[in-house]
């Protein structure tokens, strides 16, 4: 037995060590699993794709992203070549924040191909070099590899080229494009190249590309000077929260470690093949004499290094990366013994640490699947199936070490379920993904072409293999019924997957929904090459957010039609461009930026007869809300959406905002990156500046009307021109594409004249030749009386589908819609506010539809109108089955047809409201009892500690947003309490919460004030859930009448 001190991270730990390492054989890529890969390979194309991938390589040339570098290519380098393929990490790899993105050539031009960096790379055949991504030429002039540090005009040593008075950076940029996209890539395919094929030459290769990393991974120690931001304090010096990281930052790190991990597992096996191997690797100075010092040193000087990094924050990624990380660690490592951090400390570091995601899923999920972010960043969450299978395979090996109580299985709950299900619900016409935060790209018009069911594509044979769900397997399938990869080392249930697909459950349907939770209403329609949707936002992200509260989108035969600006083109300008109220297709207040609270509500939807309606609110500027002296109680902010289908072709769309308070009101309006048609109005030109004033220039500070000093969206906008609008017109964009596609954008004044104003704009993170146009339509507040704002969009091909459209009534509010075969009347009922409220509101549309002097169609949704209309249906829930999502209403015999399957109820309390889609109903005696298609589960966790009235969970609930006081009593956060209305505990006998203090822990707040020994006796110790909805809360569902009158 020998004895060894070991320094991790400026600790000293005395490890006693046997002469073996805890590791004694591969645990990841274990016999059977390799079996699997290689019988895949034989028998599926998807794995034979896979296979050439691994081979020959994937695209992409940013700092991460790549799955494989070219296994053949780098196993055709000699030795010294790889060994000098990862750079050394004393070539620094932060730099300052306005280096990134210039090329000395074409300056600030690049960032036309790529805002974030300049240049490409190719190690094999431009070792040491970048290429720039406009003019192709390479940089630096050096050899850097051969020693030169000096020759050319662009010479880089590491520490970057001054070039007429301006440094780059290409070496730095090089070195950390070199380890995100092809070290690590490169070790993924050398690694699953020796698995499948047995050929050693990838083995060598891999093993010396990996021992060179362990050489020149960064630690806490002796290598500390290397770590990422080491040169510049330890933090980043223009994103300044970010700090850690190792050879590249503490994200990205994540998951370069868990490959780093598992491609050591595929190594193992060959270190002690091959003493030529271990001679080249003590010739480049490694202390190795033998195939297991290899080994311990791999372990101890990246692996047991990296974490150490998970531990002390290092190294930290969004949910679902670090955790993965840990476990792959855990797993490749299989060491319990006296060392630390052992594979133990990982698992707790995953389930019960920082990593905290033993609850992780079912409380940071919405009831419907959707994350607490973007619709990109929730892709996230699906890390978790690798956490959830590395888990269980840690758990076979020492079952009696982790417990399944204690850890979990991640996707055992209804929410986890969920997730699938929702992305294949905000899928858009089998292609789009709304733009709802962080998310989305905004070019040039083009038309795609559907491919998908869902945004997700081969995560779906892991919840078919869970849930055994006929719509996973069919989304587990491109729409030519080719399926999507699987995984390599897996199982392949070809069988199973071939007899749900022929299941009539496996069809997917694309109608209109609500995913409520998550906060968005989808309108979709016809069939394809014609099929059309629409999206209002109404979303209360947590993170990756922007301020785009009841944003509207629209999207038709392929098209991306009403665009968003989609993902920031930096993080410089979010707040003042990208992200800014005032610069998506909604309302603001003021020119004021809402707070980031909840507040995000569906009140309505319904769709009969081609008629498809979505009704939401939002409350930007909630009570108690401050902005200097803009936007003052704004209590209504309401946005209500009509899809209207002529025919299988075409359609066109209403939209009604409604907004009081404050002073102002601006609807923005943007289409797409198309030239903008205006109509001939009695424009002024204003001359000079920007919105901000003609005295502002373009991006500077200015003070507003309101008394504040800052720079925003007015600002950015140039080119300015007003004129007042008296009466309907239209603005008009040509997509330019060949099928004639355009969109018209007809504006309807309510209330008499308003202003309308047109600019452009841009960050200053884009170039001068890039620019959006902008229509605002303005109105100025008067008292507590509403602002309407109505608009028609016509998304057509070479004939518009609108002629002409004339406002018959403003109260009610009736338009006429004349059609070039017929005119419709389209009543909308937006009483006034508040909206926020989540009491019963008598909204309502009503649809008639004309040819010649015959209608032949008359849909009515709700009360149109005061006092008109097929109303509501109306009840209370008086018992519940949670666990199947049953309620039981009382509701008049009469209401049942209100309540039938495909309707949409409202469940409602005076706290919190939600809409479900109606699955089952079946009337036993005076009860209605309803199935619902989502659980009412919104968190559950252990309970930790109780008090009179509340009690704790020994676990964060991610979206909890309120705190408490230094007195310890209840502080609703912004909009009010997220989980304020719902129950705690189970049926009949659940309580009421009036809020959730949120943090590592967290406080949960009754209604009534509970006794601490009642509270004792029935929750102590116990797991327990929060639920959306109980016994006692009321339930809405707007009736539908549809009628063909032959005359009027």
């Amino acid at each position: 037995m020998v004895g060894r001190i070991i320094k991790l991270g400026g600790i000293l730990i005395m490890a006693i060590l046997t002469g073996a390492a805890a590791k004694e054989g591969p645990t990841f890529y274990t016999p059977e699993r390799v079996a699997h890969g290689r019988e895949n390979v034989a028998r599926y194309e998807w794995a034979k794709q896979c296979f050439s991938r691994i081979l020959g390589g994937d695209g992409g040339d940013y700092y991460i992203g790549r799955e494989y570098a070219s296994a053949r290519d780098v196993a055709a380098q000699s030795d010294d070549f790889v060994w000098t393929l990862q750079p050394t990490t004393r070539i620094p790899r932060v730099y300052p924040h306005e280096s990134r993105a210039l090329c000395p050539i074409h300056g600030t031009e690049v960032r036309k191909e790529n805002s974030w960096v300049a240049w490409r790379v190719d190690p094999i055949r431009h070792p040491y070099k970048v290429q720039c991504r406009l003019g192709g030429e390479w940089y630096p002039s050096n050899d850097y590899l051969a020693g030169d540090l000096t020759s050319g005009e662009f010479p880089d040593d590491g520490n970057g080229c001054d070039y007429q008075g301006t440094r780059y950076y290409f070496l730095r940029d090089y070195a950390h494009l070199v380890y995100g996209n092809w070290t690590i890539p490169a070790l993924c395919a050398l690694s699953q190249a020796w698995l499948l094929t047995g050929d050693k030459v990838y083995a060598r290769k891999g093993c010396i590309l990996l021992a060179r990393l362990a050489t020149e991974y960064p630690n806490f120690t002796d290598r500390k000077d290397r770590l990422f931001y080491a040169t510049t304090g330890g933090r980043d010096p223009h994103y300044t929260w970010k700090t850690g990281g190792m050879i590249t930052d503490l994200i990205w790190e994540t998951f370069c470690l868990e490959a780093t991990a598992l491609a050591y597992d595929g190594l193992y096996s060959y270190m002690d093949q091959d003493p030529e191997l271990l001679a080249f690797l003590k010739g480049k100075g490694m202390p190795v004499e033998t195939a297991a010092d290899l080994r311990r040193y791999i372990e101890e000087n990246l692996i047991r290094v990296g974490m150490q990094g998970l531990l002390n924050g290092h190294i930290h990624g969004n949910e679902g990366f670090h955790q993965a990380a840990a476990l792959a660690c855990a797993l490749v490592m299989d060491d319990y013994g006296d060392t630390r951090p052992n594979s133990h400390d990982m698992v707790d570091y995953a389930f019960h640490g920082i990593g905290h995601c033993a609850y992780a899923l079912v409380n940071g999920l919405t009831r419907d699947g959707g994350g607490h972010e973007s619709p990109g960043y929730n892709l996230i969450k699906l890390d978790f199936i690798r956490v959830n299978r590395l888990m269980e395979a840690v758990r076979r090996r020492h079952p009696d070490r982790f417990p399944p109580d204690r850890y979990p299985d991640l996707f055992a709950n209804p929410k986890a379920r969920a997730l699938f299900d929702h992305f294949i619900d905000i899928t858009l016409m089998n292609l789009w993904v709304p733009a709802v935060g962080d998310s989305g790209t905004l070019r040039e018009p083009y038309r795609a072409t559907p491919d998908r069911y869902s945004y997700l594509t081969h995560e779906y044979l892991y919840a078919f293999s869970r849930y055994g769900d006929p719509r996973h397997a069919r989304a587990a399938t491109r729409l030519d019924g080719t399926p999507f990869t699987g995984e390599l080392f897996e199982h392949y249930p070809a069988a199973e997957l071939q007899a749900a697909l022929a299941k009539p459950e496996s069809v997917i349907r694309r109608e209109p929904r609500v995913l409520d939770g998550y906060g968005v209403g989808i309108l979709e329609s016809g069939e394809d090459p014609h099929r059309r949707a629409v999206v209002l936002n109404y979303s209360s992200l947590i993170s990756h957010r922007q301020q785009d509260n009841l944003n509207l989108e629209v999207y038709a035969r392929g098209l991306y039609a009403l665009p968003d600006l989609g993902y920031p083109f930096t993080w410089d300008y979010v707040a003042e461009w990208d992200g800014n109220l005032m610069a998506h297709n909604t309302v603001s207040v003021d020119e004021t930026q809402p707070a980031p609270g909840i507040g995000g509500a569906g009140s309505l939807l319904a769709s009969a007869e081609g008629i498809h309606v979505i009704v939401a609110r939002h409350d930007p500027y909630p009570v108690g809300f401050a902005s200097g002296t803009g936007a003052k109680d704004v209590d209504h902010y309401e946005r209500t959406v009509v899809l209207v289908d002529v025919d299988p072709e075409r359609f066109y769309v209403v939209d009604l905002f409604a907004v009081a308070g404050g002073t102002q009101h601006d609807q923005s309006w943007h289409g797409p990156l198309r030239p903008m048609q205006a109509p001939p109005l009695d424009w002024v030109e204003q001359g000079s500046g920007t919105l901000a004033g003609p005295e502002v220039a373009q991006f500077a500070e200015y003070a507003d009307r309101w008394g504040r000093r800052w720079k925003q969206f007015p600002s950015f906008l140039t080119g300015i021109r007003r004129a007042r609008l008296a009466g309907p017109a239209v603005w008009s964009w040509d997509y330019g594409l060949p099928e004639g596609d355009g969109l018209r954008l007809h504006l309807v004044p309510v209330g008499g004249p308003m202003a309308v104003i047109q600019g452009a704009g841009r960050s200053p993170a884009h170039p001068p030749s890039w620019s959006m146009e902008y229509l605002i339509a303005r109105r100025p507040a008067h008292g507590r009386a509403p602002s309407y704002f109505l608009s028609v969009l016509d998304v057509f091909q070479k004939t518009p589908v609108v002629q002409r459209v004339r406002l018959l009534s403003e109260w009610p509010l009736v338009l006429e819609v004349t059609r070039p075969d017929g005119v419709d009347e389209v009543h909308l009922a937006t009483p006034p506010g508040p909206s926020r409220t989540t009491a019963h509101r008598p909204l309502g549309v009503r649809v008639r539809s004309r040819q010649g002097e015959r209608w032949i169609r008359d849909v009515q949704v709700g009360e149109y109108a005061r006092g008109k209309g097929p109303g509501y249906a109306t009840g209370t829930i008086c018992d519940l089955d949670y666990a199947t999502n049953r309620v039981a209403v009382s509701a008049a015999a009469g209401a049942q047809a209100a309540f039938a399957p495909g309707r949409t109820l409202r469940i409602y309390n005076a706290e919190r409201t939600g809409l479900f889609r109606i699955v089952a109903a079946k009337r036993e005696g005076s009860l209605l009892w309803l199935t619902l298609d989502k659980t009412a589960l919104l968190a559950q966790g252990p309970v930790t500690k109780v008090a009179e009235g509340s009690l704790w969970l020994g676990v964060p609930l991610t979206f909890a947003n309120s705190s408490v006081d230094e007195q310890g009593r209840l502080k609703p956060g912004r909009g009010g309490d997220a989980f304020a209305g719902s129950r705690l505990g189970e049926g009949k006998a659940a309580r009421m919460v009036r809020g959730v203090a949120g943090g590592e822990t967290s406080h949960v707040f009754l209604t009534e004030p509970v006794p601490q020994a009642t509270l004792e006796r029935e929750f102590a110790g116990k797991v327990i859930n929060l639920w959306q909805y109980g016994p006692g809360d009321r339930v809405e569902a707007a009736r539908v009448r549809v009628s063909k009158p032959q005359v009027r």
